[in-house]
């Protein structure tokens, strides 16, 4: 009677693992708008985990970026790290980055994405009354999302505008971000050219999703149809100021 030779754990994993492996591959895009939170929505998702796409992203609702595409990168794996290129675009912006996913956490890696502005305007009474509307674009060289090591991000606001306001954009302006390993940093907002200056500066802690912090507005020319917002402001000097 021959003798079984016991199996390790060692190589039931790697057999598990395998397994596993083999299924993900196969595995239909589609799958992962099962596991994204409902305030985000994928819309006509084709291929797989590892290669695919979907016509359109949108956020509460709202469009935030189409012909998003992901693609694995095989040579992320010499590197211990699974990694994917993902790319978009929002009107005639495009939008790219690299994810990486590795057993420490996960990283964001040459940052360079376009979003609009609605999503995150929203979320603040006085600047959702505001109605204001803009193109985002984000840069970071890395953005570790594990909590390792610092993080620094630049943001320009492009063509700043609102509804109450139809004659024109108001501006474009930049806002530069540096945050510790615990997502707890600093924020300043600068003008760069435009009909409404706007300076700020303030704290954020990214875990508990809490921004501080004050903007301060001076119209540079009478901008009709905001004069009823701005007057509601507490004054400052020839301005007005937004704490929140």
């Amino acid at each position: 009677m021959k003798r079984r030779l016991p199996v390790s754990w060692r190589t039931l994993l790697l057999v598990a693992g395998v397994f596993i492996l083999a299924l993900a591959v196969r595995l239909p895009a589609s799958l992962a708008t099962l596991l994204l939170p409902p305030e985000i929505q994928l819309r006509e998702v084709e291929g797989s985990l590892w290669n695919g796409r979907a016509s359109a992203v949108g956020v509460g609702g709202m469009l935030v970026q189409e012909q998003a595409s992901w693609n694995f990168l095989p040579r992320a794996l010499l590197e211990g790290k699974l990694a994917w290129t993902v790319g978009g675009r929002l009107a005639d912006r495009t939008s790219r980055l690299e994810l990486a996913i590795r057993p420490g956490g996960v990283e964001l890696n040459g940052v360079s994405v376009a979003l609009p502005l609605e999503p995150l305007a929203a979320l603040h009474a006085q600047l959702k009354s505001a109605q204001l509307g803009a193109v985002l674009r984000v840069s970071a060289k890395n953005l570790d999302l594990s909590g390792r090591s610092p993080m620094a991000a630049s943001v320009a606001v492009e063509h700043l505008f609102t509804a109450l306001y139809p004659q024109g954009d108001l501006g474009n302006y930049r806002l530069d971000c540096k945050a510790d390993g615990a997502g707890r940093g600093d924020w300043q907002l600068a003008t760069v050219s435009g009909v409404l200056r706007v300076s700020g500066k303030g704290t954020f802690d990214a875990g508990q999703s809490k921004v501080n912090g004050q903007l301060n507005l001076a119209p540079q020319s009478p901008l009709p149809g905001l004069s009823p917002l701005l007057a509601s402001l507490p004054k400052a000097g020839e301005g007005f100021v937004v704490r929140f």
